[in-house]
């Protein structure tokens, strides 16, 4: 086998493989809502890409948190306040108001739990060699 036919064969074996990556990315990028949970002792969440007017809250099954209006770019932020944070089972749910409980869903989310330890990249990232003061 030649060197340049080598060549070839890797260089079309990378484009597949970048192709199949992006096609496969895209098929799982949707317009669904989505929601990021922080915190332990408080809780604090954002919505995205939800219907504007619609009201949010965090919510688990003992626990609720106060309801927030989204706004006109699909976002709004949540709070639980403190002592709740403990709730095992924490999600985002969301409701029509016009249509009231038969429009409740529940929003897909991610906790993101943070305990004032920087991650190993972040740390490097934050090292003052990188810029970072």
């Amino acid at each position: 086998m030649s060197r340049s036919l080598r060549a070839r064969i890797a260089t079309v074996a990378v484009v597949g493989t970048l192709g199949t990556l992006l096609a496969a990315g895209a098929a799982t990028a949707t317009d669904e809502p989505r929601a990021v949970i922080h915190g332990r002792s408080e809780v604090t969440a954002r919505v995205t890409g939800e219907k504007p007017g619609n009201r949010c809250q965090i919510a688990a099954a003992d626990v609720s948190g106060p309801w927030g209006t989204v706004g006109s770019d699909g976002t709004v932020a949540l709070t639980l306040g403190a002592g709740h944070g403990s709730a095992k089972k924490l999600r985002v749910i969301c409701e029509d108001p016009k249509r009231g409980d038969t429009s409740m869903h529940t929003v897909r989310s991610d906790r993101v739990t943070f305990d004032g330890i920087l991650s190993p990249i972040r740390q490097i990232m934050h090292n003052r060699f990188f810029g970072a003061r």
